[in-house]
């Protein structure tokens, strides 16, 4: 007895399902089974499926090549006005002073802040003001010395007019508000404060940093000389080739 003409339908849509199923497990075969019997691990599928890859994958630009469908344009476009870098906090006060001096440090100054000013400081910012704020950077004489960060004009800086410098930048010192979070900054600014009170000591301290058996003599980190290190102090007050 010959089936029906709609069984003989029924037959070929299920044997068509078998079949993509059986191409959809095939490709989805190739994968990496449990080493041994009673291990729980899930199997890693190698296949992918990409949806609408050209939503996220575009093609790559050239420099300074011109648009395809706008030969007078460019392809690389402009970037949009106002757009930041992600995880950048703006600095919206510019030079504003008042504003600036009303700025309050929001870190205490407790010993791991100071040990953190002073780590930022000596990454960034020693190179030019040097190790004890003096001016005396690894630049110096290569290039033009920074006054001293203990002058009596940068101590009347208030902590605010100091983070926005840091920030900002200030005649050839370039900003650092991408290089370094606000906290970091905020963290060197009590490391300036440290250095400027180890540059102007009062009485006090002085009396109790002696009571204490503090040695301040080789503070200043020595320098290599002509003829062999130059120690302490004269290692910024010799001009080069005058030690015998």
């Amino acid at each position: 007895m010959r089936p029906k003409p709609h069984c003989r339908r029924r037959c070929t849509a299920a044997l068509g399902l078998l079949a993509a199923a059986g191409l959809a497990l095939a490709a989805t075969g190739c994968q990496a089974w449990p080493s041994g019997p009673g291990t729980k691990s899930k199997p890693e599928l190698k296949f992918r499926v990409s949806i609408l890859p050209e939503m996220y994958e575009g093609p790559p630009v050239q420099p300074q090549s011109v648009d395809p469908l706008d030969h007078n344009a460019p392809e690389m476009r402009p970037v949009p006005a106002g757009t930041v870098p992600r995880h950048w906090v703006p600095y919206p006060l510019g030079n504003d002073l008042a504003n600036e001096d009303q700025m309050m440090n929001p870190l205490p100054m407790t010993l791991p802040v100071l040990k953190a000013g002073r780590y930022w400081f000596n990454t960034y910012c020693i190179v030019c003001h040097g190790p004890r704020a003096d001016g005396y950077g690894y630049i110096v004489p290569h290039f033009t010395q920074p006054p001293p960060l203990f002058s009596p004009a940068v101590m009347q800086y208030s902590d605010g007019h100091i983070f926005t410098i840091i920030t900002q930048g200030f005649g050839q010192m370039p900003p650092y508000d991408t290089e370094l979070d606000p906290a970091q900054r905020w963290a060197i600014v009590h490391y300036v404060r440290a250095l400027q009170f180890a540059a102007h000591p009062t009485p006090q301290a002085l009396d109790a940093a002696t009571q204490q058996g503090m040695n301040f003599a080789g503070d200043y980190p020595a320098a290599e000389g002509p003829h062999g290190p130059i120690p302490g102090q004269d290692a910024v007050a010799q001009p080069s080739g005058s030690q015998k």
